[in-house]
């Protein structure tokens, strides 16, 4: 079998950059809808039910997920002409583990609400979640192998079908007059197993998807700086969602977690930028590092810019956005309008992580966002006790705030060595 070459130039970046963009404004608008709808029909106290099992079962999918999507984006834009080996490795690895996470959360759920003398996590609607997350990370690795090979007119259809499909499912819920928390997990399991076996199905015909051993055993051995990154990311954006729900229960929760959702779900903007430019980074620096640098750059500015422009928007658009919820929200609105400033410091994080990984930087990445994870869970148990869900939405900001600057010192480290370096080789 012949390489295959990832072929781009500046019109193919536009097209897959608009390709995800599109997509991911679309998916993000249909999932934000769905959770305002869920929201709104169950009430705060069962919707924080609801998102206090989504954020424990998110939590803990690190267990099985192991950040591989990013190592797949990687080394996929690296190695294309071994995409379905490498595809199909990361798929074994999620099902094997997968399995094992699940049993373990289903044996453990009915011993939380008693472990934390609350009655935050049912034990259905714990075991519910722990399915629909494992299809979704399931998703996600399938629609990876797109984006690491520039195909993301692909990547667009199917993750805004999807979540088109979550939207219309939570409507007719809701039209029938649905009020339990499972009935709207169970709309979205059917939903995402249908988009996985539609997704397995195109990328089993383009790619040929086949788990090899080696690989595996590759992958497993590599995986812990990614699985740290995820693990530390998802900490860093979440972990006060779980806290919130631990001091100050289910209506607290409800309140706070519908604010994190809507500004968290903007990130995927940015994000389908940080999706194309990675695989093209990680090329580039490998044979043309002052383009790379070019690049890099240009992708800096687009960010910048996006960044700003959500969180001008998001801000604005607080008080609409919390008044479709009802009045039971009414306390959401100055949360979210804290949370718009992290839309521009993210995109910061996203240029710089892009960076960061394509120049197998990832390790050090890790140590910032340690320090990131560190900051938020000391000073969310500070702020929690004396702000309440406002204190956990401006630890929120400081916590990207210092992941951004982290990020950015090490790039600019990385780029001060590098420079060095090259002007003390001797000429050939």
């Amino acid at each position: 079998m012949e390489p295959m070459e990832l072929k781009f130039n500046r019109r193919i970046l536009v097209e897959n950059i608009a390709a995800l963009f599109s997509g991911s404004a679309v998916a993000q608008g249909m999932t934000a809808l769905a959770l305002l709808l869920t929201a709104r029909q169950l009430g705060a106290a069962d919707y924080g039910q609801y998102a206090a099992s989504l954020a424990l079962t998110s939590f803990s999918a690190i267990l099985f997920s192991l950040g591989l999507d990013i190592w797949l984006l990687r080394e996929g834009g690296r190695r294309l002409e071994r995409l379905g080996e490498l595809l199909g490795s990361v798929l074994a690895i999620k099902v094997g583990l997968g399995l094992a996470w699940f049993a373990l959360l289903a044996i453990m759920a009915p011993f939380l609400n008693p472990l934390t003398n609350s009655n935050t996590f049912p034990a259905e609607l714990v075991r519910l979640s722990a399915l629909a997350v494992w299809l979704d990370s399931t998703f996600a690795s399938v629609l990876t192998s797109y984006k690491a090979s520039l195909r993301n007119k692909y990547t667009s259809a199917l993750d805004a079908g999807s979540d088109t499909l979550w939207l219309l499912a939570t409507v007719l819920l809701v039209f029938l007059g649905a009020r339990n928390a499972s009935a709207y997990f169970l709309a979205r399991i059917l939903v995402l197993a249908g988009s996985l076996a539609l997704a397995l199905f195109l990328a089993g015909r383009a790619l040929k998807i086949r788990p090899h051993i080696d690989t595996v055993r590759q992958i497993l051995g590599e995986a812990f700086p990614y699985a740290a990154s995820e693990f530390l990311a998802w900490t860093s954006m979440r972990l006060d969602v779980l806290i919130v729900a631990l001091l100050l229960g289910e209506v607290a929760v409800g309140l706070y977690s519908p604010a994190v959702g809507l500004a968290n779900a903007l990130f995927i903007i940015p994000a389908a930028v940080y999706a194309v430019i990675l695989p093209v980074l990680s090329n580039l620096f490998a044979s043309h590092v002052d383009q790379a640098w070019l690049t890099a750059k240009r992708s800096l500015w687009l960010l910048l810019a996006l960044g700003a422009g959500l969180s001008v928007a998001l801000y604005l658009l607080a008080g609409p956005l919390v008044s479709l919820l009802g009045t039971s929200f009414g306390g959401s609105q100055e949360i979210l309008q804290i949370l718009s400033v992290i839309l521009f410091v993210h995109s910061i994080s996203f240029g710089m992580a892009a960076i960061l990984v394509a120049v197998n930087e990832q390790a050090k990445r890790t140590v910032v966002q340690a320090i990131a994870v560190l900051v938020n869970g000391v000073f969310n148990l500070i702020a929690i006790s004396g702000l309440g869900i406002r204190g956990a939405a401006y630890v929120y900001v400081l916590t990207e705030v210092v992941l951004a600057s982290g990020y950015t010192w090490l790039v600019w480290r990385y780029r001060v060595r590098t420079r060095a370096a090259a002007s003390q080789a001797p000429e050939t």
